[in-house]
Parts: structure tokens; sequence; C-alpha cells
């Protein structure tokens, strides 16, 4: 604490005293003074002082050190003036509002529709997006935002912004306090020697502070200028890609890490997602405010939310940009994150096509079909059969889906990347009144972006085009006139032909894959931003009718494109899509799970019962009650694979904790396993056949009335084992799946009443589209 601010350091203490009292009345129930007397053996003054609050704190500690350990502090919510923001209370008699986001790779975009009884929903799509360049867009709303933020290197809170914990408002930087954005904290529960038996921590996004600085989306466009300091912000583009740990996102991740390191260095974020909730949060906030306006929802509005992923991706991957969207629906106050609805990003595009398919290119009952979604960073290949018409159900992927990182972004990036190569040598002429290359480059790359790439097809003659960069000098062998570079078909060939080649290979094998599977596919749909590119489409229609001859088709692959729908608005085709099929949620993929589910337990050492526990890193003899334990065991009981039904309980009856006699409060903590791993019983934690597990959810149980009513009685050690008077608490752990949702409970007694309970969302454990 700096000396220069002594009254800081007042102000510190009085507030940890305050927080250590509250937090110790609500572990152990104490609702007045009188009761808080009663439970401790030394009395204690109205108001705690210093000493008595490290007094408190070693009880805590010692306390831990008994037994099994009690609540920790860093993960209790904590009230600073007893005024908590709460989510509004949700009118379940309100018509719910299907909102579905589509998290792209270089853009996003959210659609929308209120339920009814019709058979197909009136969808609508979000625009009106803050700081959009209406002269780039002919005076037209975007229906899409990019997908990119920035970050101050020197953040800057706002006032009054709310922080993960209200206490992390009031804590001077660098006084450790248990917020989620410190390192370590002060008190660290039943930590046990050696690394195998670390404290779980549920990896989470951490809901950062808002700040100031924080630019998104087209904010981003308008901060851009020819004179801007580029190295004052930590870009943040193509975070989707950071989830996708395949080898053709190697790049783009050896990009963002150094970044993402530099942020959690500052503590700007704590987790990796964390960039991905940020943005998200704002994409709710806007999307709210705009359903707010235009008198489409109120607070107690239920949202269903649903969202598309793309069809490679792992389990894993799923599950944290669930936890990201959790953490930024609940930063937008927009719903709950609870039975969330996942569709693969393919599906959803597929949906919308054979929605909008004018008269002539239906693709109807049977019939199979390449689906090509070209976007701003990733192109995806998907071959489907239709399996139903009405509702519209897709067969799973007649072949291997594919993808390529060549999206029209890249495009940017090889102009950028030509034109820096062409002014190089002319900076004495163009770096004037602090401009500076990357800034000009930046600024002309916009007009590039709206304009030039989307007109031009490289195929045909290409009208020469002036990109204007002031103080240029006019250089024939260089192709300058004052002010100007001039730029014809040769160059944009040059930067054009990367992507097309690339996403030529792409098609062709996926169309030969399927033809070797027995598929004659007839019809390729082309969607995407990337998609209305008449450089694209003439390419591949070019492809094709190469590839018709090579299968000796009478007559050529169709190329679908925007143009043969009723809608031309292929950019938004994902969330679109992703409406109509979250509709009608029936008929989708069989409930076979993706991973596992298990209970954290301490069992007996009984290596005849479980040979598993032969191979226990560490066993050891509890000085309570004289028996040989193994703690830290996992207990499947959802296991990857497997069936699960839409409803389903899971039962382990006999769980207990032991306490000593000599403690104040009886509090059971028990933690809920995921793994994408194939999984087996009785293991450690940290045994290899684990590998991968990570904390899915924490519940505490607090048992201090039981003891304290008598209904749970002292224990004494069984005759011939050494040990002292003890609490044994025995207990139910229940997980119960409901729909996407899994909730798990501690009872006492076995089938009483609930003690402790929590809920998670395992929609990232199905398969996308399983209701």
């Amino acid at each position: 604490m700096d000396s220069e601010h002594p009254y800081l350091e007042i102000f510190r203490h009085e507030l940890i005293d305050e927080v250590e009292e509250r937090r110790f009345r609500r572990l152990t129930g104490a609702e007045d003074q009188e009761m808080l007397d009663a439970m401790v053996p030394t009395p204690y003054p109205a108001t705690a002082s210093r000493e008595s609050t490290a007094t408190l704190r070693a009880m805590s500690e010692a306390d831990s050190a008994h037994g099994w350990h009690g609540s920790n502090a860093a993960g209790d919510e904590m009230d600073i003036d007893g005024r908590e923001e709460r989510t509004p209370t949700v009118d379940e008699t309100l018509t719910p509002i299907i909102v579905a986001t589509d998290f792209g790779t270089t853009f996003s975009s959210v659609a929308y529709a209120r339920r009814g009884e019709g058979m197909l929903p009136d969808v609508k799509i979000i625009d009106n997006y803050p700081n959009e360049p209406s002269h780039y867009t002919n005076g037209h709303l975007s229906r899409q935002v990019p997908t990119e933020s920035w970050y101050p290197n020197e953040p800057t809170l706002e006032e009054g912004s709310r922080s993960p914990t209200p206490i992390q408002d009031y804590f001077p930087q660098g006084v450790s306090n248990g917020n989620i954005y410190d390192a370590e904290s002060d008190e660290q529960g039943d930590i046990f020697d050696g690394p195998e038996d670390e404290e779980p921590t549920i990896p989470q996004p951490s809901p950062s502070p808002k700040l100031r600085s924080f630019v998104w989306g087209y904010g981003i466009q308008a901060e851009i200028n020819e004179d801007m300091d580029h190295s004052k912000f930590n870009r943040i583009a193509r975070s989707k890609l950071w989830l996708d740990k395949s080898e053709h996102t190697a790049s783009v991740r050896a990009e963002l890490d150094p970044i993402l390191r530099r942020l959690k260095r500052k503590k700007v974020i704590k987790e990796n997602e964390d960039v991905i909730a940020d943005y998200l949060g704002r994409l709710f906030m806007h999307t709210k405010a705009q359903l707010k306006e235009e008198g489409v929802i109120s607070d107690a509005t239920p949202i269903e939310h649903v969202l598309t992923v793309p069809a490679i991706w792992t389990a894993d991957a799923c599950r944290k940009m669930q936890r990201a969207m959790a953490i930024a629906i609940e930063q937008a106050k927009f719903g709950a994150v609870e039975n969330l609805f996942l569709v693969s990003e393919p599906e959803a595009a597929a949906t919308y096509v054979l929605s909008q398919c004018k008269k002539g290119n239906a693709i109807t009952h049977g019939e199979a079909f390449l689906l090509l979604d070209a976007g701003g960073g990733t192109v995806d290949a998907t071959t489907y059969r239709v399996d139903n018409e009405s509702p519209l159900r897709l067969s799973k992927e007649l072949v291997p889906p594919d993808g390529c990182l060549k999206g029209s972004s890249f495009l940017n990036e090889a102009f950028k990347k030509h034109l820096r190569q062409r002014l190089e040598g002319e900076e004495d002429d163009i770096e004037t009144d602090g401009f500076t290359v990357t800034g000009i480059i930046e600024k002309v790359a916009l007009d590039f972006e709206y304009s030039m790439k989307r007109g031009i097809d490289v195929t045909v003659k290409v009208t020469q085009q002036n990109i204007m960069i002031k103080g240029l000098r006019e250089n024939s062998q260089k192709r300058f006139k004052d002010n100007r570079v001039l730029m014809d078909r040769s160059d944009f060939v040059q930067i054009f032909y990367p992507c097309l080649q690339e996403i030529k290979r792409l098609m062709r094998s996926q169309l030969i894959s399927a033809k070797h599977a027995g598929h004659d596919v007839k019809k390729v749909v082309l969607i995407g931003g990337f998609g209305t590119s008449k450089s694209l489409q003439s390419f591949l229609r070019e492809a094709l009718r190469e590839i018709s001859r090579l299968f000796r088709y009478r007559g050529e692959i169709h190329l679908i494109t925007h143009k043969d729908l009723e809608r031309t608005d292929p950019e938004v085709a994902v969330s679109y899509g992703a409406v109509l099929r979250a509709w009608d949620k029936e008929d989708g993929p069989a409930r076979i799970t993706k991973s596992s589910y298990g209970f954290e337990i301490m069992e007996e050492y009984n290596p005849t019962k479980h040979p598993e526990h032969l191979e226990a890193k560490r066993k050891y003899t509890d000085k309570l009650d004289g028996m040989v334990y193994v703690r830290r065991v996992i207990e499947w009981h959802v296991c990857k694979g497997q069936f699960v039904p839409t409803h389903k309980e899971y039962s382990l009856p006999s769980v207990y904790r032991i306490f000593a006699a000599t403690k104040l409060t009886f509090i059971c903590e028990e933690n809920l396993w995921v793994s994408d791993s194939d999984v087996q019983s009785h293991y450690q934690i940290t045994h290899k056949k684990n590998k991968g597990a990570e904390l899915a959810g924490t519940i505490k149980a607090d048992m201090t009335p039981l003891v304290r009513s008598g209904k749970i009685q002292l224990t004494y050690p069984e005759e011939g084992y050494e040990g002292a008077p003890h609490y044994r608490i025995e207990f139910e752990l229940v997980m119960i799946i409901n729909g996407r949702n899994l909730r798990f409970e501690a009872r006492w007694p076995r089938g009483g009443e609930v003690q402790g309970s929590t809920q998670i969302c395992i929609a990232a454990a199905f398969r996308p589209g399983t209701d």
C-alpha cells in the first residue's frame, strides 16, 4: 500500500473487517449477534478489530486443516452494501423470443423471432450498429457487425462499472482480496501437499471491468485514421479461430497469443475466452436495447438463446464458447444460458437456403448437395442429403466436412501487403502531418473492403482502379501518378488467386469424396459474405464445368448463389437459419453425449474391490476415524458415447465427509468434473486416465444446522482404530439431466431435502441440433 495515501490503508482494513465478519455470519448461519456470540468460544466485539479478523482467518484455516474443507472466500458472493444487482424476474406467461447468434470469424449477426403457433417464424435481423460507416454501405443499415475489438494498453475503468465481485471496486490495485483477476488468493481452502492436490477451479471466462477505451465492432473503423498510433491498442481479430486447435488455424493463434498474454499480464482479462465474452456482451447489450426500443421485449420477456458453432468444433471448443456466452448474457442481463440450443453453422445455413430457394432451384427430399459457406475468415464445405422437408431435417454429413482459411478477410490482408510493397521507399513523401504508412494503408483498406473487392471479377477484364494517397509523386516505373497508385487486373489477380485456388481445391475435394462414397452431387450452394463476390462465383462456375466433364455428367453441376434465393442477404444466412432450426427442435440427432460427467469423492482404500487404488499417488490415514482413504477420486456417471435420455437421475447414495468435533461450521464442498476422453471410475483426478478433465461446477452444502439441531450425532472411532470424536456426515449426491441442463444436488438424508445444488448447461456435450 502506498504510504502517500494512509486513509486508503485505514479504509482497506475497515472494509476487510466488515467483509470477514459478514462472511463468518453467512458461513455459520448466524442471523444476529446473540447467536454469533453463542457459537464462538471467545466473545467478539460488535465491531471486529484487526486482531480479531486475523484470529478469525486463523480459525478458518485451522478448520480446513482438520477435515474436509469448507468455504473459500474467493468463491463467495460478497454484498458490501446490501444492494446486489439482480437479473429481472422472467414472466413465463409472456411469449418467448428466440435470439440466434452467429459469432463469425470476421463478422457477426443476430436474428430473432417471437414464438408463436405458426408453421414458420417471422425472422428479423438486428441492425443499426453503433458507428456504422453508412458512407460505405450506401446508406443501408448493415445487418452484421465486425467481430473485432480493441483494448487499450493502459485500461481505464469506467466510473460506476460493476466488477465481478462488488468488493473489487473498493480495493486499491495490488491488494489481495480474492477477486478473480488476482493470480493468488490469501485463503486457499483445503489445499493438500503436492501438485496433484492443487485446488481445482472452474475454467470460465471472467467478467472484465467495463473499459472506457474498449472499442468493438464498427467503432474500430471509426477510430482508423492515417495518423493514428496503432501501438496504443491491442487488436483482437479472428478470436473465434483461437478455439479451433487444428493445424490450419495455427498461424492465427500464433498472432493472437502474445496479445492475449499481454492482456492477462495487465489483468484486463483472466482467461483467453474473456475477449469473446467481452465482445458478445456488447453485442447482446446492443441487441437488447434495439429489441426494447422496438417494443419487442420487456425486462421480463423469456429469451431462448441459440448459438451457431462450426461443424468441426470439438466438445471442448463448444464448451469454452458456451461459457463465454454465459458471461456475456449475464453482463447484458439478457436472459440466461440455461437450455442454450446449439446449431451447426452449415446446418443453419442450409436451413436458410432451402427455405429461400426460388422455383427451379429447390433442393428436394433425398437430394444431396454441397454447401460452401464462404465467410470472412474461413470457407467451410459440407455435403448433406435432405432427409425430411417439413420440418426440414438434413442427414449427417455424407463425407467428412472440410474447410480452409481463405475467407474474404485474407483478400484484405493480401491487398494491404501488396500496397505496402508498392509504397516501400515512399515514406518521405507520404508520411507527413503525422500520417504513417500503416495508418494510410489501414484507411485505404476500408475502401477495398466495402467497394473494390465486391465488384471486381478477376476472371474477365478489370477497369483500372486509382488508390488515392496524398503526397505520392508520379513514377511510371511503379505505376504511380501524383497522389495515386494505379492498380490493374494483374494486381488484383495477384491478390485474389491464392484464395480462389484454395476454395476451388476445397470444393473439388469435397465433390470427389462424395462421388467415391456413392453420392452424385448436382448442386453446390454458395453462401456467406464472400459468396457474393463476382470473382469467386465466376471462378467456381468454371471449375464446376471441369468437374462435371470429369464425372461425365450430362449436365453441369449447378452453382446456386444469393441471386437464386428469395432473400438476398447471404451474410446473415447462418443466424437466420438458426432461428428456423430452433423453431422446431424435434427429430434432431440422438442424444449421444460427447463428454463424461462425474463426482469427485474420497474412497476408503480397498484395492481388492477397486484395483484402481493400487495406482493412487497417495493415500492417507484420517486422524479422526483412523481409516485409510484415497482422496480426489472421480466416480463417473455419464460417460462419453452413451445415450442420455432427456430426463434422467444418477445417484451416488452414500457419500460422507468427516469433520472434527471442535469445528464451528460443517460445509461440504462437492465438485462435478467433465472430460471429453474415455474415462474409468475410481482413479484419482491426477491419473493419466483423467487427463484433460475440467472442473464443471461446485456446490456447497451447509450441514451446520443439522449438526446444531442434533439430527447428526457425534461419532466415535470404531473399535481397534485410533482417532478422536468427530462428525461423520453421510448424504446423497444426485446428478439430474433435464434436456440440455444438468443439475446436481446434495441431499440429506438419502432421498431427503436438498442441502446444496447448482445447475450448468451441457448443450456442448451433444452434437449441435440435439434437443
